[in-house]
C-alpha cells in the first residue's frame, strides 16, 4: 500500500502539461501554476494573482485573476486581466487571449473578478465577434479579420455607449456630408443642426434646410424634425398646399414641386403670414449590439 502511494504521488509530481490524464492533481505545480486535467489532457493553469498557487490548505487554490496572453487556463471562459493593465482576457481553447481594452484600466474588484469597461482604438486585437466603443466614444468598432475596424460614427449626444456585458449603442441623430450609412431613406441632422441629412445610396446627403427658428430639432424619439416654418420661395418642395413664409416675409404655398407666392391667403390685420410647417424624418435607432 506505501509502495503504491509512494507511486501515485510521483507519477504526480512528474506530470507535465500536454500528458494525458483523468483527474486533477491537488497540488500546485509552482508558486504561480497548477495542472488541471481538461479532455483527457493536462493543461498548465496559470495563477498570476497577488494570491498565486497555494496548496497548504485541504484545497488548492489558484488566482487566475491576472495572466499574460497565451498562458495556459483550465475554464473555458474564465477571464483575468492582463499583466499590463490594460486589457482584459478570455479563456479561449484553453490559453487566454485578448478579449479588448479597458477604459480607464483593468482591475480586480474584492471577490477577485476583473472589472473592464470594454474599449478599444482602430487596429486593436479583438476577439472576432466583439464590438466596443472608441476611447473617444464617437465611434461604433467591430473586429475585423482580428483587428478592430470603424464600423459607424455616433455623432448624436448620447454618442457612444458601452452596455454591460459589452455590446454598444450607437447615437446616429447626428451626421456628416457624405458620411456612410446603412439604413436607406433614414435622417439624421447635420453637425450645425441647420439641416436635414437622409441616407441615399448608403451615404448622408443633405435634403433639406430648416431655415425656422427651431432649425433642426431632435425631440428625441427617434427623428429629425425640421422646421420649415421659413423656406425661399421658388424652394422645392414635395409636400402640395403646404404653408410656410419666406425668407421675405410672405405666404408661400408648396405648389407643383415649388413653393411659391400664395396669392389666396387672406391674412389678418397686420400680418404677412402664418404657419407651422415641420417635416420630420425617422432617423437610426440608437439600438444595442
Amino acid at each position: 500500500m506505501v509502495a503504491s502511494l509512494v507511486g501515485l504521488l510521483l507519477c504526480a509530481a512528474c506530470a507535465k502539461e500536454g500528458d494525458s490524464c483523468s483527474g486533477t492533481p491537488g497540488s500546485c505545480y509552482d508558486k504561480t501554476s497548477h495542472l488541471v486535467c481538461v479532455s483527457g489532457k493536462y493543461v498548465l493553469e496559470t495563477c498570476k494573482g497577488s494570491g498565486g498557487c497555494n496548496d497548504t490548505g485541504k484545497t488548492l487554490l489558484c488566482d487566475s485573476s491576472k495572466a499574460a496572453v497565451g498562458d495556459g487556463c483550465g475554464h473555458e471562459g474564465s477571464r483575468a486581466c492582463a499583466s499590463d493593465g490594460i486589457k482584459e482576457l478570455r479563456c479561449r481553447d484553453s490559453k487566454y487571449a485578448i478579449e479588448w481594452s479597458c477604459r480607464p484600466g483593468c482591475t480586480i474588484d474584492d471577490s477577485g473578478n476583473p472589472k473592464c469597461l470594454p474599449t478599444g482604438e482602430v487596429g486593436d486585437v479583438c476577439r472576432a465577434d466583439s464590438i466596443v466603443c472608441d476611447g473617444k466614444q464617437q465611434t461604433e468598432l467591430t473586429c475585423v479579420n482580428g483587428r478592430l475596424e470603424a464600423h459607424r460614427t455616433c455623432h448624436g449626444p448620447l454618442g457612444c455607449v458601452t452596455e454591460p456585458g459589452g455590446g454598444v449603442r450607437c447615437d446616429r441623430t447626428l451626421a456628416l456630408e457624405d458620411e456612410a450609412c446603412t439604413e436607406e431613406g433614414t435622417g439624421a441632422c447635420d453637425m450645425s443642426r441647420k439641416n436635414v441629412l437622409v441616407c441615399q445610396g448608403g451615404h448622408y446627403h443633405t435634403q433639406l434646410h430648416c431655415l425656422g427658428p427651431l432649425a433642426c430639432e431632435l425631440p428625441g424619439n427617434y427623428t429629425a424634425r425640421c422646421d420649415k416654418s421659413v423656406v425661399e420661395e421658388n424652394e422645392s418642395c414635395n409636400e402640395d398646399f403646404a404653408a410656410s413664409c419666406s425668407t421675405t416675409g410672405k405666404q408661400v404655398r408648396c405648389t407643383q414641386g415649388k413653393f411659391a407666392i400664395d396669392t389666396k391667403w387672406k391674412p389678418k390685420k397686420g400680418e404677412e403670414c402664418a404657419n407651422r410647417y415641420r417635416v420630420t424624418f425617422e432617423t437610426a435607432k440608437f439600438e444595442a449590439r
